[in-house]
């Protein structure tokens, strides 16, 4: 029995051990194991793919292969059999995270091949490709990318997260890495050209990092948005700015102008895509409607992970995938046209006075609506054992806590329950509510959270002392 073998093999007899509390209704989690960064995230024959960095074997990271799920509304999510196990010399000690691209009618997959020898890491740029998008062929030239294409720019070590994509007749392929050759090193990423995903360029430098981006970048992502060139980034170690950049480890994009001549990138400003509690690694598809979508791991390193200190079999889950769109020079997000389409409502109330408490035990959804701007609002989403997760805004600062859901989340931030953001001119708030899953969207910002209620969620309170409500509704997804 093969390794790609061996960790199915080993999911389809343990999948059913999997302890269901806290398990997402609306949100993609693995089957069994571990999951992490999404990967591979695209439109290919009717429906969505996304694959994800996966441990079949705990719920802790271990040495990484490829998960797999698809889906034709971004809502429900199909389980596929595991796409790629470390089973080559280049890839043995983990396949890290990639992306991926249709050509025709193959699916290839981009990917970090990872060795470590006598304590020396490489990384490499590795490819696979599948006819029915289920079962993939690591190519015989692996690796595409390696030192060779470097040369003096960089090394192997923390060069990773290829995402490829095709503009014109050329390929390319923007690779996260750092900068050399310096007392303190930032963030860099290179990007290579091909024209057929095998033979590719040596590598040119796409953007240098500076001290306020972190030490180093991980999971780009280089996309055309609305007229604007924007550059999607993971840095680590990012010092916090006001209400921006909590985690110390964020997710950005970097608005500019792409230099297809000399491969370079103009940057203009830099915006945080979330800032909630728990966002890392987003990566984009491009649909069949020409919509941008994005989706990331809701989660976040160095946190405590209840539901592997519970054994519960399974552990991460992703966000609810939004549509894309630049606004007046900002970075939009809102909630696909799908999850719409599937909403009852289960609750509805009108011209709230200043305060109003509902006990509905059956919920995914709550939106509520204005006339006139907020100026003030404190809502709560709990249940009768006295857990409950806090929203609340005053002076355009949104502020939300889980502090009375789940103390016992500790991390490397040291403050690791509550999160703030700026906001104005809001007239609606929408809150979609799953198990281990509270995500806020606010005129086009999110806060993407994990929460752990221990039992169900069946009380929410709202409070306007401005009394500026007009209504509120609940819905349930169906």
């Amino acid at each position: 029995m093969n390794l790609l073998e061996k960790a199915n093999v080993f999911i389809s007899e343990n999948k059913h051990k999997i302890v269901e509390q806290f398990r997402p209704e609306f949100h993609l989690a693995p089957e069994y194991g571990w999951m992490n960064d999404p990967n591979g995230f695209v439109y290919f024959k009717g429906e969505y793919h996304l694959f994800y960095q996966s441990n079949p074997y705990d719920s802790k990271w271990d040495t990484m292969h490829w998960g797999h799920a698809k889906s034709k509304d971004l809502i429900e999510w199909e389980h596929l059999p595991v796409a790629l196990a470390p089973d080559q010399p280049y890839d043995k000690n983990g396949c890290f995270s990639g992306s991926a691209i249709v050509i025709e009618d193959e699916l290839v997959l981009m990917y970090t091949g990872v060795t470590e020898d006598n304590g020396t890491v490489s990384q490499v740029q590795c490819i696979a490709t599948s006819k029915d998008g289920i079962t993939f062929e690591k190519h015989i030239n692996n690796p595409v990318i390696d030192q060779a294409n470097l040369g003096e720019l960089g090394t192997t070590v923390d060069f990773r997260d290829p995402k490829v994509f095709k503009r014109g007749d050329t390929f390319y392929s923007v690779v996260a890495s750092k900068t050399l050759g310096k007392e303190k090193t930032q963030g860099q990423i290179f990007v290579f050209t091909s024209n057929d995903l095998v033979h590719w360029s040596e590598a040119s430098v796409l953007l240098e990092g500076s001290d306020k981006l972190g030490n180093i970048w991980e999971c780009p992502d280089l996309i055309e948005l609305d007229g604007t060139d924007v550059l999607i980034l993971s840095p680590m170690n990012m010092p916090q700015e006001g209400t921006q950049y909590q985690n110390i480890n964020s997710s950005i994009a970097i608005l500019g102008k792409m230099d297809w001549d000399n491969l370079s990138f103009e940057a203009a400003e830099y915006q945080e895509i979330d800032q909630g509690l728990d966002y890392y690694a987003p990566q984009t598809c491009l649909d069949d409607q020409g919509r941008r979508i994005i989706v990331a791991w809701q989660q976040m390193w160095g946190r405590t992970d209840i539901r592997d200190q519970k054994n519960h079999g399974w552990s991460g889950l992703m966000t609810l995938p939004r549509v894309l769109s630049i606004q007046n020079g900002k970075l939009i997000q809102t909630i696909p046209s799908e999850f719409y389409e599937r909403l009852t409502p289960v609750y509805e109330e009108h011209d709230i006075s200043n305060k109003l408490k509902i006990k509905q035990s059956d919920f995914d959804y709550i939106k509520i609506e204005t006339e006139k701007d907020l100026e003030e609002l404190s809502v709560t989403v709990g249940n009768e054992s006295g857990e409950y997760f806090s929203i609340s805004l005053k002076e355009e600062l949104l502020s939300i806590s889980r502090e009375n859901v789940n103390p016992e989340i500790e991390g490397e931030e040291g403050y690791n329950h509550s999160r703030k953001m700026v906001i104005s001119n809001l007239k609606v708030l929408e809150i979609l509510v799953d198990s281990s899953s509270i995500e806020i969207f606010a005129n086009g910002k999110t806060m993407s959270n994990t929460v752990y209620f221990n039992d169900v969620i069946n009380t929410i309170e709202i409070n306007s002392q401005t009394n500026e409500i007009k209504q509120v509704t609940l819905s349930k997804i169906n």
